[in-house]
């Protein structure tokens, strides 16, 4: 049986819950229902039975992308979170830019609800993805004033990594399958 730890801890972005397998982070909650946490993980990894434990959350707000495990999420999510895991701090991409990077270009409501349903912010940023009409979009993670301050602190080198723009991956790139 798979190991599936679970926890809760204070970040730099406030308490959270996470779960950890031994692939990775399988899931981070800002949200203090812990019984709603917990039967998502049941739904993505119904082998485990999720149990408290220590969890990793030094990586969150510093330049450490930790390893996920996207275990039981569709394809298109997998592919989606890896593309968005790859836009560099303080950078945006659009939802029709993912999607097309997915190799679905018109999908990008998908990717939308995608990014509505995602299991794994920060791991996966979130708040990285905007609407093209007007370079902003409200946020599942359901504080847009969280949003528009990452964006502001990591683009002054206050969170995360300031770097060169990273072209995220594209179809038949490593890690993405068409």
């Amino acid at each position: 049986m798979a190991s599936l730890r679970f926890g809760r801890t204070e970040t730099v972005l406030g308490p959270m819950w996470m779960a950890e397998t031994d692939a990775g982070l399988a899931a981070c909650s800002r949200s203090d229902a812990l019984e709603r946490f917990l039967d998502g993980l049941r739904r993505r990894f119904p082998g485990a039975e999720p149990v408290p434990g220590e969890v990793d959350a030094s990586w969150v707000g510093s330049r450490v992308v930790p390893p996920v495990d996207l275990g039981g999420l569709s394809t298109f999510d997998r592919r989606v979170y890896e593309v968005v895991r790859a836009v560099a701090p303080g950078e945006t991409v659009t939802y029709g830019e993912v999607a097309a990077l997915i190799g679905s270009p018109g999908a990008a409501r998908a990717v939308g609800g995608a990014m509505a349903r995602c299991p794994l912010f920060p791991a996966v940023p979130c708040h990285r993805v905007v609407r093209a009409a007007d370079g902003w979009s409200g946020w599942g993670g359901g504080d847009v004033a969280l949003k528009r301050r990452l964006l502001e602190a990591e683009r002054h080198g206050h969170v995360g990594e300031r770097r060169a723009v990273r072209h995220p991956m594209r179809v038949g790139d490593a890690g993405v399958d068409g």
